[in-house]
């Protein structure tokens, strides 16, 4: 369930989400994207337009929240998505890493997460469907017949809970980015909250030197 502090930005959120979705006119359009990485901020998210985080993202996030508007989170852990614990997922991964890899040039997160996926060292959660699962490269001859692992139960829970619990914020509120990555204060690893394929997830790996 999202708090009222949620429901009261979903409120004014959705008129940014209309204006995203429906209009095509370029003159309005720097006006949207403020709103937009305005909303992101207010989470603590990253509004950088170059982020992973786009206005996709928030599409996705306020349809997310609105949904958790809407019913509890036992019923959310009941929706049908993406099979986390799959190799098609694991395949649809890789393919979006290396392509924000090859978009950020030398180095950078997706970079950093692609590393930790192929090293076996990348963990993917997804609270609403209490699952998390250490994801695999499916291009490795050992896990050419690997068609689905189990993952690991975890609690069930809001996306907003969820981040409160994990994500370390600062003395402003924002959540704290090291190196360009979020920091999990459970484990202060790694961390990216966004979108992969069409749905929410978040991902978490060492951070480098980590033992």
């Amino acid at each position: 369930m999202v708090s009222a502090v949620d429901s009261t930005r979903l409120v004014s959120a959705q008129y940014a989400l209309k204006n995203l979705r429906s209009s095509d006119d370029d003159s309005s359009q720097d006006t949207q994207n403020s709103s937009a990485a305005s909303i992101l901020s207010s989470y603590g998210l990253d509004s950088s337009s170059a982020s992973l985080l786009s206005n996709q993202a928030l599409s996705g996030l306020l349809d997310t929240l609105s949904s958790q508007s809407d019913t509890s989170d036992e019923a959310d852990a009941t929706d049908d998505g993406a099979d986390v614990t799959s190799a098609s997922f694991m395949s649809m991964l890789k393919q979006q890493l290396q392509d924000a890899a090859a978009a950020e040039g030398e180095s950078g997160k997706a970079h950093d997460m692609l590393a930790a996926l192929e090293a076996g060292t990348l963990t993917i959660t997804d609270p609403t469907q209490g699952v998390s699962i250490a994801a695999w490269d499916v291009d490795d001859p050992d896990e050419a017949d690997t068609e689905s692992k189990a993952g690991k139960q975890v609690d069930v829970s809001g996306w907003s809970d969820f981040l409160d619990a994990h994500l370390e914020r600062g003395a402003d509120g924002a959540f704290v980015k090291e190196n360009g990555s979020y920091v999990d204060q459970t484990n202060d690893s790694n961390a990216f909250f966004g979108l992969i394929g069409a749905d929410y997830y978040y991902l978490s790996w060492p951070q480098a030197g980590a033992v």
